[in-house]
């Protein structure tokens, strides 16, 4: 799903009319979905059954430039909402333009989408009709309902009549692309020639036409070798590299020097900061399944050995024993700050505590109290379950979400209370001139409606507990994800940006599918800014569905650029023998443990949590983790590249001398093959036995030399960015029979 846009200087609604549909219920007409009305359940277009093709073929008043989509719903959960669905477009009412595949989540909120509205250079697609697919309801063997559908875009006629003069000229230069590449691939070189001759379109980038001659027409191997090294050096191949599977590797961090193994006590509910510039992790306090602690930790990534800072900083003049606090790092000046912290709210009578907030000068050792009461100062009462985020360029430190510690939900025995619990808004606190200010307060409430639904009065960031929050300090944004609040608020938006220049909040729309991570409220994020790149780990997640706390380990990566998110990293086992059997091999799930990120040296380091034994409530776990993240690098896709072709070369040396081919083989194939990796191996070994396939049984030898070569250059192309490869589409495939 991509980000829906929020540009409204060009944008405007559309008006369309229904031009034709698949079938529809008597009483739920198509034309219904033209009328947003939320509280009608009758206000809809309901399919008369689910066997596909279902489809609403919207039809605009003036052909026009459509770039996003909004869905309104009824006014509560409904089962024929669409789970999955397809949004086609074009000039004809029988398009196979497809502009978007998503789903809508099964709430009663507006949802926006982007729609594709730009061709592969830069041109924009010109649209008369829209064809609404549905493909899967949220209940399974229901019929598909629709209950608003508006449509944002361009309709200006200057600027449309100018996208479709150059959507016209992008399908004839497609076209004569194909073939150019069907003469060229079948010898018709004068036919080649000519057109290239007249219509001046060229194929492909003069970079890969070198290649081509070089392999398909010389066979000059070596030469194509030095070609795609060239190409890895120039950077032309860095888009497939970035888009590659990562490989997680986990290994238990080992210490050495730790003379009678001084280091943290098993616990949970901890902090940790990491300094990459200096290569220091700090750890601080958290519970050890009896007591809170006070200790204060470092790690020497380079050294590999823990240090005992201070056994009780509390002693120091720091914070008093406490767990579920907060703590951030200004790398520039060498401060921690720390904020927050849980407490049993009974054990309070009338004095109930305070928000005190602490610095830690590391290169000093010294503590100081920066107040006693952030809340007298501007700044959000005593808080738990908040995240925060340092700033180093502003010297700013920002505060979001949180339980309110001493609310009236804890400190009432009322249970209307306990189930509306108070939470805290979002605020920055500047370091320089010691001040406190809320961006936005926490203004959630509950309003009755009929039937006893709850629904809610939205705001621009709705607060949360047990979320994540992570600055990218050169975009200059602050990013917030997952989190949980009440039941009823969970269509609260998941995951968003906020601009700290500007103060611009974006929701971030997740993929409806299982291609994004799972809700939960212990899992853990860090950020990347050199690769733009968020990591989320996730232990202990909420399914919705079930309506039950599920313990899995995933490990997931969001592309920033890409808007993409990927899984590297999967195990749901949760059986206590087989964790038991990898203890040394990888974390096992748990939660209230803590996770950071050494930008410098690109490993995640985890620490500790609560592995959520229903018979062992009160063990913690003292467990070290590395994780490093592998990507292919420019020297394995340089040795995947050559294997490639060395693999044709033999297939082609083995047709005019088989001995040759043989010792070629077994050194020039066999140095670039992984012979402890099976797959690798395996493949090796079914090369080898090409020796003994009789080529003389081949009617054309040169005619097949010529197909190796051929599809050689296209699994080559494969690595190049699509702007500069031949279509990947064949002529002959699009003739219709």
């Amino acid at each position: 799903m991509n980000e829906p846009s929020t540009s409204t200087d060009s944008c405007q609604k559309l008006l369309y009319s229904i031009h034709n549909y698949s079938s529809c219920l008597p009483t739920y007409p198509p034309e219904n979905i033209l009328f947003n009305k939320q509280e009608d359940q009758s206000s809809r277009w309901s399919s008369m059954s689910n066997t596909p093709p279902q489809f609403i073929i919207l039809k605009l008043q003036n052909i026009s430039i459509v770039k996003y989509i909004k869905f309104g719903k009824y006014d509560r959960p409904h089962v024929c909402n669409l789970k999955k669905f397809k949004v086609y477009g074009g000039l004809e009412d029988d398009t196979k333009i497809e502009l978007l595949y998503s789903g809508l989540s099964n709430n009663t909120e507006l949802e926006t989408f982007n729609l594709r509205h730009t061709l592969d250079n830069s041109s924009m697609i010109p649209v008369r009709y829209i064809k609404l697919e549905p493909l899967e309801s949220w209940g399974s063997n229901f019929n598909y309902s629709l209950w608003y559908v508006e449509l944002h875009g361009i309709d200006e006629p200057n600027i449309v009549a100018n996208e479709i003069t150059k959507f016209y000229q992008f399908r004839e230069e497609l076209l004569i692309k194909l073939c150019l590449k069907h003469f060229r691939r079948n010898h018709y070189d004068f036919a080649t020639n000519a057109l290239l001759h007249n219509s001046y379109v060229t194929l492909e980038h003069p970079f890969l036409s070198q290649l081509y001659e070089t392999i398909v027409i010389n066979g000059n191997y070596e030469m194509a070798e030095t070609i795609m090294d060239q190409a890895i050096n120039e950077g032309l191949l860095e888009s497939y590299i970035d888009s590659q599977s990562f490989k997680p590797i986990w290994k238990l961090v080992k210490e050495y020097n730790n003379e009678g193994k001084k280091r943290p006590c098993m616990r949970g509910g901890h902090q940790m900061c990491m300094d990459s510039a200096n290569g220091m992790l700090y750890l601080l306090g958290g519970w050890d399944g009896h007591k809170d602690l006070s200790d204060l930790w470092s790690f020497n990534i380079t050294t590999n050995t823990w240090h005992c800072v201070a056994a009780n900083v509390e002693e120091q003049g720091g914070p008093s024993p406490r767990s579920c606090h907060k703590m951030c790092i200004d790398e520039e000046r060498k401060h921690i700050f720390v904020l927050g912290r849980y407490c049993e709210i009974q054990s309070f009578i009338g004095d109930y505590p305070q928000s005190d907030f602490y610095v830690y000068d590391i290169e000093q050792n010294i503590w100081t109290l920066i107040c006693a009461d952030t809340n007298v100062m501007g700044g959000p009462k005593l808080l738990f379950d908040h995240q925060m985020v340092m700033d180093s360029i502003s010297s700013t430190i920002y505060i979001f979400g949180g339980r309110v510690v001493s609310s009236p939900s804890r400190c009432s025995n009322s249970e209307s209370q306990k189930n509306n619990p108070d939470f805290s808004g979002f605020y920055k606190y500047h370091v320089p001139t010691n001040t406190w200010t809320c961006i936005l307060p926490d203004t959630f409430y509950e309003i009755k409606v009929r039937d006893g639904l709850l629904t809610h009065n939205p705001q621009t960031i709705a607060s949360r507990g047990g979320h994540c929050i992570l600055l990218h300090s050169k975009m200059r944004r602050i990013y917030i994800f997952g989190g949980q609040r009440q039941r009823w608020a969970q269509n609260d938006p998941e995951f968003l940006w906020y601009d700290i220049e500007t103060g611009v909040t974006q929701p971030m729309p997740l993929p409806s599918t299982s291609d994004k991570p799972p809700m939960g409220y212990t899992q853990r994020a860090t950020i990347d800014i050199e690769h733009d790149e968020i990591y989320i780990l996730s232990s202990l997640s909420r399914d919705k569905e079930r309506k039950e706390d599920k313990v899995q380990n995933a490990f997931w990566v969001y592309f920033i650029k890409q808007n993409k998110w990927m899984c590297i990293y999967k195990n749901h086992n949760s059986d206590e023998k087989y964790w038991n059997k990898m203890q040394h091999l990888e974390p096992c799930p748990r939660f209230a443990y803590q996770l950071v990120y050494d930008q410098k040296n690109k490993t995640h380091y985890l620490f500790g949590g609560n592995p959520g034994k229903a018979d062992a409530q009160n063990l913690r776990l003292d467990d070290f983790w590395e994780l490093k993240v592998y990507r292919c690098t420019n020297h394995e896709l340089s040795c995947r590249c050559k294997l490639l072709i060395r693999k044709i070369r033999f297939q082609e040396m083995k047709t005019k001398d088989k001995v040759a081919a043989m010792k070629f083989l077994q050194t020039s194939v066999s140095e670039l093959v992984d012979h402890t990796d099976v797959e690798q191996t395996r493949d090796f070994q079914a090369t080898a036995t090409l020796l003994f396939k009789d080529d003389n049984q081949l009617d054309d030898i040169n005619k097949q030399i010529h197909e190796w070569r051929y599809s050689l250059f296209e699994k080559l192309c494969d690595y190049f960015p699509k702007s500069m490869i031949q279509p990947k589409e064949d002529l002959i495939n699009l003739i219709p029979l």
